[in-house]
């Protein structure tokens, strides 16, 4: 299979909306990377940033988005963190989010050096996206933007 990888452009590599010792020392972290919502709904109530927020919102105002978060298989179990952060911002920002992207290989970004790391290890992921529109992927508290 080939993987298509398109240019990101002036697309910054993450917002980061928490730094990764904060998330990870979290205590609803361990059960929400493990599968549990609740957990997973409560840790990134707590950990979002407004000013990403406000940032995700001027930087693509007036621009219909998606918000994609791939299902990752962790060897915990189905990490819950990006649905529930792709619907917390998809609720403030008045976007739309799609949980039907599974991730199709394991990329073993937790423990990586950082939440900015990129390329190393990438995702591959399936499932149907909408032609035309511009989406971005929800990885843990961690997100990339392409369309």
């Amino acid at each position: 299979m080939t993987v298509v990888r398109f240019p990101w452009d002036e697309f910054p590599s993450v917002w980061i909306h928490a730094p990764e010792l904060a998330v990870k020392q979290h205590f609803a972290y361990r059960a929400a990377k493990s599968g549990h919502p609740n957990a997973a709904y409560q840790l990134v109530n707590e950990m979002l940033s407004e000013k990403v927020v406000e940032q995700l919102a001027s930087t693509f105002a007036g621009i219909p988005m998606i918000l994609v978060s791939a299902h990752a298989i962790e060897n915990i179990g189905v990490n819950a963190i990006p649905e529930a952060l792709a619907n917390c911002l998809a609720e403030k920002l008045n976007w739309r989010a799609d949980s039907g992207i599974v991730q199709t290989n394991i990329v073993a970004h937790t423990g990586a050096d950082g939440l900015g790391s990129r390329g190393a290890g990438e995702q591959g992921c399936r499932g149907a996206g909408v032609q035309g529109s511009r989406g971005a992927g929800v990885q843990g508290c961690r997100g990339k933007v392409k369309s």
